[in-house]
């Protein structure tokens, strides 16, 4: 694999990524389309991919996304090696995936049509592209390929690449301004944030930020970014950063400090106030974006690696996976009117990502050892079913 699943860990081996042993998935079946019932009956569609972020002879490669219609999984969909990162288009017709693995059907994005759950021909982009983001009007998909060092943008229309874009280091996570104008791009080795004009497909100077970048989100004005840090360019266990970023200027703001090791960050939808998980300080920090003030520091203790917001703004859900793996993970409701923890509700074995669904119902909770997605119920802060998957779950995204 590439530089984004194997340079990080969790307990013994990644951050975002886990050295694990397990069985490869089975042979994946025919994709079916969701009937017309099932889509009037739960309109919802969930996305899923797998990576084995341990592959060898022993471990091989994933080839496979698996669709959820509410607590149902469809057939696995074959796409190419290794799909990690998966985006919607705003219409919810199309899902793209990246495929990291280093083989044939690596280096390359596959597009799914959510009406039938076909997947198209693999795209062609550069080496180990493991994030994407797709344009507010759904015409572009950019995608970031770390080995490369380069964003590949992809016309939705015809589904060819452009010309790669030339951006920093490992470029490992990308946002895109609400008005749709500028992709900023998160540089991890080079500690940089890359500004690309989508009018034009150019890359802007960098922009430094403090060492180790690797979340970013903006702003639902669009008026600022804000990047999170591990700020591994200092010795023993440091604190973590989030760099503000003027998408006006593109100047960068004081920073604000974080728990040790930040590794999500999530805002409000009235853009109030972003939450970033610390997964080394077992702490979710609320920062106030009127005045780039961290608040006190919330506790949800083992180890919280994602975040997600319901649409209400109300509650954010935090996904700890803990630093032993062998442990069933939990997921910490906030509420944000009081920055109280509840709580903790349990998941499955090394539960490594969430979304929540448009209206804010239920949360959908991958297990990367228990090949489950665990779906919670928001009004009750209940595990509403356990769904079976194929293995090493990886990423998720929902339809809108």
């Amino acid at each position: 694999m590439g530089s984004r699943l194997g340079a990080v860990t969790w307990a013994v081996a990644g951050a975002a990524a886990l050295s694990v042993l397990g069985a490869a998935v089975a042979g994946a079946a025919a994709a079916t389309p969701r009937t017309a019932a099932a889509a009037k009956a739960d309109p919802v569609a969930v996305y899923v991919t797998h990576v084995n972020a341990d592959s060898t002879p022993r471990y091989p490669l994933m080839h496979t996304v698996t669709p959820i219609q509410g607590k149902t999984a469809g057939p696995a969909i074959n796409v190419g090696d290794e799909p990690s990162a998966v985006a919607i288009t705003p219409n919810g017709k199309t899902a793209y995936i990246t495929n990291s693995g280093p083989e044939n059907l690596g280096h390359t994005v596959t597009p799914i049509d959510t009406a039938t759950n076909k997947a198209g021909p693999g795209i062609k982009v550069g080496q180990d592209p493991g994030a994407l983001a797709i344009t507010p009007n759904g015409k572009t998909v950019y995608v970031a390929n770390a080995l490369s060092g380069t964003v590949t943008p992809i016309r939705t229309s015809t589904d060819r690449p452009c010309p790669a874009i030339k951006v920093g280091q490992d470029p490992s996570q990308l946002a895109i301004t609400p008005d749709g104008k500028t992709v900023y791009v998160v540089n991890s080795n080079s500690n940089t944030v890359t500004p690309i004009s989508t009018a034009t497909n150019t890359a802007g100077p960098a922009i430094k930020v403090a060492a180790g970048p690797d979340a970013i989100v903006i702003t639902p004005d669009g008026r600022t970014a804000y990047v999170a840090s591990w700020n591994s360019g200092e010795a023993g266990s440091p604190p973590g950063f989030v760099t503000p970023i003027s998408t006006a200027t593109n100047k960068t703001g004081p920073r604000i400090k974080v728990g040790g090791g930040p590794s999500a960050i999530a805002i409000t939808p009235n853009g109030r106030t972003a939450y970033v998980a610390s997964q080394d300080a077992g702490t979710v920090t609320p920062i106030s974006t009127a005045t780039n003030k961290a608040g006190p520091a919330i506790a949800t203790g083992g180890y919280p690696t994602a975040l997600a917001i319901t649409p209400d703004g109300k509650t954010v859900y935090v996904v700890n996976p803990g630093q032993l793996y062998y442990n069933y993970s939990t997921v910490t409701p906030i509420s944000t009117a009081t920055n109280q923890a509840g709580t903790p509700i349990t998941a499955g074995y090394a539960s490594r990502a969430i979304a929540i669904t448009p209206d804010g119902r239920f949360a959908y909770v991958v297990n990367y050892l228990d090949n489950t997605v665990t779906m919670i119920d928001t009004a009750s802060n209940r595990v509403a079913a356990t769904i079976k998957v194929g293995n090493y779950p990886w990423a998720i995204a929902i339809a809108p």
